[in-house]
């Protein structure tokens, strides 16, 4: 009777370990956004830890959504390739700020010059009557403190926007974010002049 060497398991094991690791470094990772919204709702104050992104590449702009608790990856998925997030979750209001623009005016290199108005949308789980939905012009009505990136699928953005509008009551924003955007192209955003 013909023995067999102890070690022929090893190059299957071996090559099922670097099959794996193949597999793992070719998957997307998870891009990690870094975010915040913080201020005030009709005198309802509110801090917003957690965003998604959308990117429109044919018009160079972005939505960004910033969300009091954590976007699933379902919800983000759904994000990206609408640009829409509904402001109830599992029967619950949300605090949550909708905002899209045009990082570059109708370029796709963001500069602070070139946001001309954003569209936002306010939502508190406080105070139903707190939610607003406001076409802003600069720069009555906000301020692009700094940004730069590039609005395109993969491409990063950061920033930081402030503002407030006094004539509807006490609201009141500062947006920061350093984000990638997703590769999916969104199915909705808004128009850049070109």
């Amino acid at each position: 009777m013909k023995m067999l060497p102890r070690c022929t398991a090893a190059p299957r094991v071996g090559g099922l370990l670097a099959t794996i690791g193949l597999l793992v470094s070719a998957a997307p990772a998870q891009a990690v956004a870094t975010c915040s919204a913080s201020g005030v709702m009709a005198g309802e104050s509110f801090s917003l830890t957690h965003c998604a992104a959308a990117v429109l590449p044919g018009e160079n702009s972005v939505t960004l959504w910033f969300n009091e608790g954590p976007i699933t990856p379902d919800e983000q998925a759904t994000f990206a390739m609408s640009a829409y997030a509904l402001n109830i979750a599992n029967g619950r209001e949300r605090t949550m700020v909708l905002v899209a623009f045009c990082p570059g005016g109708g370029s796709t290199t963001a500069s602070a010059g070139a946001v001309k108005s954003l569209d936002m949308g306010l939502s508190h789980a406080k105070s139903a009557m707190a939610g607003r939905q406001w076409l802003l012009e600069a720069p009555q009505d906000f301020k692009v403190e700094q940004i730069a990136g590039e609005a395109v699928p993969g491409g990063k953005l950061s920033g930081r926007i402030t503002g407030q509008r006094a004539s509807e009551g006490s609201y009141a924003w500062d947006l920061k974010f350093d984000v990638t955007l997703p590769t999916q192209e969104a199915a909705s955003g808004v128009t850049c002049g070109k």
